[in-house]
């Protein structure tokens, strides 16, 4: 394994729980915050009591299904990709919740080694009353997550939206690179993946050297952590994460932000046309639209509108919702031509 060549994720010991320390959001780097959701009623229970936590988490479940990804013991709980690419190498299936719980606890005493995962679940809809019970102010207005498995791994992979993740029950390692390490985590496929994300095809509990080689300078800047139950981490917006799950059961509930307006859309969208549009061109084509992209886009300069009256810039002025709406449309008449 990889992670005794990692540098530890910057740690700070809350004291106040149920306050992010300040200056966390603005260092743009990975933060511990330890014990910072030790006081949550849904925290403080006996973390190894498998029991306690289906009790307390019964408060608040619903019937309505919600979305479980099942693997078998030869995936090794890391969810992915087949080994011909040409499918993945889990099922989805659908439950409520309750009785995905019961099928984690068996697990726990079968031979089987399956894993099983709940990803991505808005506490919202499928916990009701747990955020209410269990608070925490992050900025913004951010979308509330659940996350429930025994052994799992998720791949490396990044999100845009800033995150903080807080380990309920179980405990998880977390791994982070930086967004400029892309190049040597040997992404997979951007618009086939398995969760919505692309992820890293290396396998970081027995990575193979000889098939992803730059892997290695990778190590050098990679930084980890294990986190306990009301522990958190800050993980800053595109920087690339793979989480470990290291107990038979695991609860874990994230928070969500844009720092920019919701209506303005992903750049991951942008990328995509830009892959389907520029990438094939000719060398001096892609190096002038490089030159367009930097000028408008990358390194924009207010004296590059200056000279447009400001009711005619169109899309290089302030943009509000309704702005947005019609540019959006008229993006869809374009690529419906």
């Amino acid at each position: 394994m990889i992670y005794d060549a990692l540098s530890p994720v910057e740690t700070i010991d809350v004291t106040e729980p149920g306050v992010i320390p300040t200056g966390v959001f603005a260092q743009d780097k990975p933060v511990v915050m330890r014990g910072l959701v030790r006081k949550w009623p849904a925290v403080e229970r006996k973390a190894t009591d498998f029991q306690a936590l289906k009790d307390y988490l019964s408060k608040f479940w619903t019937q309505r299904p919600v979305t479980a990804y099942v693997a078998p013991s030869e995936a090794r709980g890391r969810f992915g990709y087949n080994q011909a690419f040409n499918g993945f190498n889990f099922q989805v299936g659908s439950a409520p919740l309750a009785d995905i719980i019961e099928r984690i606890e068996e697990a726990q005493t079968a031979d089987e080694g399956r894993a099983i995962y709940v990803g991505s679940t808005p506490v919202k809809e499928w916990l009701p009353g747990f955020h209410e019970a269990n608070f925490l102010q992050v900025p913004g207005e951010p979308l509330v997550n659940f996350w429930l498995g025994n052994r799992t791994t998720v791949s490396a992979h990044y999100d845009f939206p800033s995150n903080v993740a807080c380990v309920v029950a179980g405990s998880r390692r977390f791994t982070l690179f930086p967004t400029e390490q892309v190049g040597n985590l040997y992404v997979g496929p951007i618009d086939r993946t398995p969760s919505g994300q692309p992820i890293s095809l290396v396998d970081f509990d027995d990575p193979d050297f000889h098939s992803y080689p730059k892997f290695k300078e990778a190590l050098h800047v990679g930084q980890t952590a294990v986190l306990q139950p009301g522990d958190a981490i800050f993980i800053p917006s595109m920087w690339w994460h793979h989480v470990k799950a290291l107990a038979d059961c695991n609860l874990l509930v994230n928070y969500w932000w844009l720092d920019n307006t919701a209506f303005m859309g992903s750049p991951f969208t942008a990328l995509m046309h830009a892959v389907m549009s520029i990438r094939n061109l000719r060398p001096a084509q892609r190096d002038a639209w490089q030159q367009l992209f930097n000028h408008y886009v990358f390194k924009p300069d207010q004296t590059n509108v200056d000279h447009i009256p400001e009711l005619a810039r169109g899309c290089l002025g302030n943009l509000d919702e309704d702005d947005v709406r019609r540019l959006r449309a008229e993006l869809i008449n374009r690529l419906n031509r």
